[in-house]
């Protein structure tokens, strides 16, 4: 156990976090441009791509922001007049997304971007409360998250690597059930900024299970992290990556999210289980590739048999070289032709 004493695995609603089968989840935040209707359309689209839960944003202008003029680098629109415009969902209304994605067999996930969030987050009862990166270096809101009773999923983008251990310090201080994501906040993300190696590197520093939270688009490699151990992939998800909004542009289309839920699933087939198992051809194949012990020439009876009067040669029909501690060094009972398969009883008793 880690100095930090998570745990591995811990349920997560009808799911278990760690049991091996990565949870595919669609970002879905704003880009439902305020409009609950196509939130709850993305919901649904969401659950035909083959997601395992869809993450909403539990906004506040007001308990988030003091300046009321800033913009992100990458959207024109300062932050405060957008989230009041687009995402101060109510109460009412994320219950009923939380209900909405139960209904489709999916996992309800928010996002707390301020203390407050955390408590009403808590009050839907959500299937985990996801740490955005903008908070990791927020003590205040990790505490609370930490004692909100919810599993907690929390993101690394905007962080060094000090500040993430110090997350993780206060988290595990009141939760064991933390998982870590590694994030890239690039809005795109390039290919050579994935860095997906981090993802084993996490897992062993902190003991706790590890995932991808992105904005590549790059679906090959998204999927590919699965390979390095990702527990949970968060991909951005829209209808059209044409709409007006800040986080479009990185979200993939239903049929993206389709191939990469496929994608996530067949490389968890390949990957199978860390232990040797032969296939069903196995035995078939082991007789015409393996090798006999036999004779190199004809021998005559009385024959002491020594690696210079024996041969290993296919097909694996008679004893197998494992056997050769009970041939060498005995002799022959009979004459022998050459090539010919030793057998137990060819061999003279001591």
């Amino acid at each position: 156990m880690t100095e930090y004493g998570l745990q591995k695995t811990f349920p997560m609603g009808d799911r278990t976090v760690g049991d091996g089968k990565c949870l595919v989840i669609a970002e879905i935040g704003p880009n439902h441009n305020g409009d609950a209707d196509l939130a709850h359309t993305l919901i649904d689209a969401a659950a035909d791509a083959g997601c395992d839960g869809v993450k909403f944003q539990h906004r506040r202008a007001s308990d988030e922001l003091f300046d009321k003029v800033t913009r992100s680098y990458y959207y024109d629109e300062p932050r405060y007049l957008f989230i009041q415009r687009v995402q101060e969902f109510s109460q009412e209304v994320h219950a009923a997304f939380r209900d909405h994605a139960k209904k489709r067999g999916m996992l309800h996930i928010c996002s707390a971007m301020c203390e407050e969030a955390v408590d009403r987050i808590a009050e839907l009862n959500s299937d985990a409360l996801k740490i955005p990166s903008g908070e990791v270096g927020n003590p205040w809101l990790l505490e609370r998250a930490a004692k909100s009773g919810l599993p907690i999923i929390a993101s690394s983008g905007m962080s060094p690597l000090a500040e993430i251990d110090s997350m993780m310090q206060t988290l595990s201080g009141a939760s064991k059930q933390v998982m870590l994501l590694h994030c890239l906040s690039e809005y795109p993300t390039d290919l050579t900024d994935m860095h997906l190696r981090l993802l084993p590197f996490y897992a062993k520093r902190f003991g706790c299970p590890v995932g991808l939270s992105d904005h590549s688009r790059n679906i090959d490699e998204v999927v590919a992290s699965v390979a390095l151990g990702a527990e949970m992939i968060e991909v951005h998800f829209t209808l059209d990556r044409n709409a007006v909004g800040p986080d479009h542009g990185v979200s993939l289309l239903p049929d993206e999210m389709a191939r990469l839920c496929t994608g996530v699933r067949r490389l968890e087939a390949a990957l199978g289980k860390p232990e040797k198992i032969l296939g069903n051809h196995a035995g078939s194949m082991r007789q015409t590739f393996t090798n006999s012990i036999v004779t190199r020439a004809a021998l005559p009876a009385g024959t002491e048999l020594s690696k210079a009067n024996l041969a290993l040669k296919k097909p694996g029909t008679g004893l197998p070289p494992t056997r050769l501690p009970d041939v060498l060094g005995k002799r022959l009972k009979h004459d022998v032709e050459a090539d010919h398969p030793v057998r137990i009883e060819d061999l003279a008793s001591d």
